[in-house]
């Protein structure tokens, strides 16, 4: 793990960074890989033609090509965007042509309002009806009910593929299956768990799945949408101006096919560049040992928050979550306590963690929690330096 932190230039033992689920910190080669852009051939991709333009454009391409083989997917079915949240804008605009009156859309009360309000929004333009699905007293997405909200008429079933507060996985292929039983398409919201967890979209068999790169080791403004070839292949895209057409007329314009006619305008192409090293750094990290050092870690946190007095945690057992927990302190306002433990130079995140519905939906205090999230680079000593930062927090604050 020494071997792993040094890799971070950001981290030192002063800092404890348990923020990782609003965005990950960056590997050294990842801000190499953008300086060595900014610095050495700082030029805009496709059509350029000269050295510069030429490396940019490979680079750029390339990274394409990595996040493809990571996902299993196709090249063209790889759209960049800025993050989680353009793509599934993305996706909602590609379906709005078939989803009409009358028809259903599907959420879960799980989701982060990236995933809820772009169908929130299209359910009431076009007249559908706007579903959730509850969630049981465990933090489990219920199947059963949202089966019984199935119906002949449902056209798209949006999921997320990780909580953001909660940590909650669903049975993502159960779910997939309920909603090609009826026709519907699935969009997967896959922010949380592209960064802990192998994503093998043939084998999923959605239509499409949104990541932040940012979350992921990236650079910050860097997303990716993944969406089926044939729905891809036709669809119609978000922005339009450059890049993202074959020819203008006075009259009118033919677009290019994806995933060009995606991506209208320059984009981040020191970004992207950089989340082909990010993709490259999760490779060799390994997602295996990924995943069992952040599952270990994460049972050591819920069981070192348990014997907090005053402390409730929120969602299932750490054998089925990511690595990150939500809690709160009783008495103390969320608020007050990531800003005390950011006195002490441990760092999480508080608020509603844009999941509003969850909140009210838990009846949680304030509305609002505090959340760990842990990352490859933490340690059990990091989550020891937590708890004692909370239980002066109790002390400080007199509960």
């Amino acid at each position: 793990m020494r071997d792993i932190r040094s890799e971070f230039p950001a981290l030192s033992d002063e800092v404890v960074y348990l923020d990782s689920g609003a965005t990950s910190i960056k590997p050294r080669r990842v801000l190499d890989a953008v300086r060595d852009y900014y610095e050495n051939f700082p030029a805009n991709v496709h059509r350029g033609g000269y050295p510069w333009a030429n490396r940019a454009t490979e680079l750029y391409e390339r990274a394409r090509k990595k996040v493809a083989s990571l996902i299993n997917a196709e090249s063209e079915e790889v759209i960049f965007t800025k993050n989680a949240t353009e793509g599934l804008n993305l996706a909602a605009h590609i379906l709005d042509p078939l989803v009409g009156e009358g028809d259903r859309i599907i959420v879960s009360i799980l989701e982060h309002h990236a995933n809820f309000l772009p169908w929130m929004r299209l359910a009431r333009r076009k007249g559908a009806e706007f579903s959730i699905a509850r969630i049981t007293a465990e933090g489990y997405l219920d199947l059963e009910d949202l089966e019984r909200r199935m119906t002949p008429n449902t056209k798209v079933v949006a999921i997320t593929m990780a909580s953001n507060v909660l940590g909650t996985i669903p049975p993502l292929r159960e779910v997939v299956k309920l909603a090609r039983r009826v026709g519907a398409y699935v969009v997967l919201d896959g922010a949380q768990y592209l960064p802990h967890r192998r994503v093998d979209v043939k084998a999923l068999g959605a239509h499409f799945i949104s990541f932040s790169g940012h979350k992921a080791f990236a650079p910050m403004g860097t997303g990716i949408l993944w969406g089926r070839a044939e729905i891809l292949r036709d669809g119609s895209p978000l922005l339009v101006g450059g890049s993202m057409i074959r020819h203008v007329r006075e009259d009118g314009y033919d677009l290019a096919d994806s995933p060009n006619r995606y991506e209208a305008g320059t984009p981040n192409v020191g970004g992207v560049i950089g989340l082909g090293e990010a993709v490259d750094f999760i490779l060799e990290v390994g997602y295996e040992r990924m995943a069992e050092h952040e599952a270990r870690l994460t049972e050591y946190l819920w069981e070192a928050l348990a014997d907090i007095p005053g402390l409730e945690r929120y969602g299932p057992p750490p054998k089925d979550r990511t690595s990150l927990v939500a809690f709160n302190v009783a008495g103390v306002h969320p608020h007050d306590v990531a800003w005390y433990l950011g006195e002490m130079g441990i760092m999480v995140r508080s608020g509603g963690h844009c999941a509003h519905p969850l909140h009210a939906h838990l009846g949680i205090p304030y509305g609002q929690s505090v959340r760990a999230s842990l990352s490859i680079f933490n340690t059990t000593e990091d989550v020891d330096r937590l708890v004692e930062g909370i239980r002066k927090v109790r002390k400080v604050f007199g509960v």
